[in-house]
């Protein structure tokens, strides 16, 4: 799951990044052409991707390799996502439609199978069958739909490459936000069962949130003109409160919940659980601030940001793991993230420039 993702977050080519606040602005018939513009070029990269992962988890794991390698593979295929689509056109329940529900099915059918003593194997191919699916109800549920033509599939390397920098970003973002878990399981076995437990339940709680800054994605998108500049500051408060509410809540319900949620197996003490707190903190504020920086054009300044957060988390997240186990580790994903924070920040408080970029037909024009 962790390989999986983190491949996933890569080959997206940052996509689910600035993808929602571009739809978002565009007029209405121009939409279903840029989403179908973004189906090639993530398809000639999510593709390799994918057979690297699944090849790589099969290496790896010990025990039900096909199995994994199949389910590594579905996870990073998930880069093929219409999600951010939908979100860009402010139609949330669309995702519940082409991804959500079938996958809850899915997950619900594979679990009463296996345990009726059924393979593990078909949880995995029903996984990896959500991901087509999901490209076939997006064709129903966008307007004017038309799938990918020839001139597309030749526009896809350009396309990829202008997406290049944030695409870089996401890619080296991977090594402090989907990692850890697969590198504490490398240098330091005997941290991963609580490290990981943590970071799963921590990482659940920045999925149930990033429906907050999704959701403002399509509202600072579609700002009136001389409306902007007062929906990102709005955005940025509320993505401050959320911080702040979800690094509390973690920590004091942590503990209880993975009693519960891991069948008593790991129970994560409130001696970790404001760390796991602090670092929820710091991920919901960062996203606040990049959905800023975005609205502002400035999404390349997130690359900017997450290198040298990729070099911290490399240089803290594994010896931390090992002098200090699951502490450590956490440590080092605070570290990490923190560093970004205060990069975006800084990016977020410097005047505007005037700059020059490349839109997907070549052309330059003025930002």
């Amino acid at each position: 799951m962790s390989l999986g993702l983190a491949i996933s977050t890569a080959a997206e080519m940052g996509w689910g990044v600035v993808g929602p606040q571009r739809v978002a602005g565009l007029p209405p018939q121009e939409r279903a052409a840029y989403y179908r513009l973004s189906i090639p070029s993530r398809l000639i990269i999510v593709l390799p991707a994918a057979c690297l992962a699944g090849t790589v988890c099969y290496f790896v794991v010990p025990e039900l390799k096909i199995a994994s390698a199949i389910f590594t593979f579905a996870l990073t295929a998930q880069g093929m996502t219409p999600s951010w689509y939908f979100i860009g056109i402010n139609r949330p329940l669309n995702v519940l439609w082409s991804e959500s529900l079938p996958r809850i099915m899915v997950t619900t059918f594979s679990a009463i199978l296996v345990a009726a003593g059924g393979p593990v194997v078909v949880y995995s191919i029903l996984m990896l069958a959500t991901v087509p699916f999901a490209q076939l109800a997006a064709a129903r549920l966008i307007d004017d739909y038309s799938a990918p033509t020839r001139a597309d599939w030749r526009a896809a390397p350009r396309i990829a490459k202008a997406q290049a920098v944030i695409g870089s970003g996401r890619a080296v973002s991977v090594v402090y936000t989907t990692l850890p878990v697969f590198i504490v399981g490398l240098v330091a076995p005997p941290a991963l069962g609580l490290f990981a437990a943590s970071e799963r339940l921590m990482r659940t709680g920045v999925t149930v949130l990033s429906a907050i800054p999704l959701r403002l994605q399509s509202w600072i998108g579609s700002a009136p003109p001389g409306a902007k500049e007062h929906r990102i500051r709005k955005a940025q408060q509320i993505g401050a409160l959320t911080a702040v509410v979800a690094g509390l809540g973690f920590t004091v319900f942590a503990p209880p919940v993975s009693h519960y949620l891991f069948s008593g197996k790991i129970d994560i003490p409130y001696t970790l659980s404001p760390m796991g707190g602090i670092l929820l903190f710091t991920i919901v504020l960062s996203t606040s601030q990049g959905l800023a920086l975005i609205a502002r054009d400035r999404a390349n300044d997130i690359t900017w940001a997450i290198v040298p957060s990729a070099i911290v988390g490399v240089a803290t997240i594994a010896p931390g793991a090992v002098a200090f186990g699951p502490k450590g580790a956490i440590a080092g994903e605070i570290l990490a993230e923190t560093c970004g924070l205060l990069i975006q920040f800084r990016s977020l408080r410097r005047p505007r420039a005037r700059h020059y970029s490349r839109s997907f037909d070549g052309s330059r024009h003025t930002i």
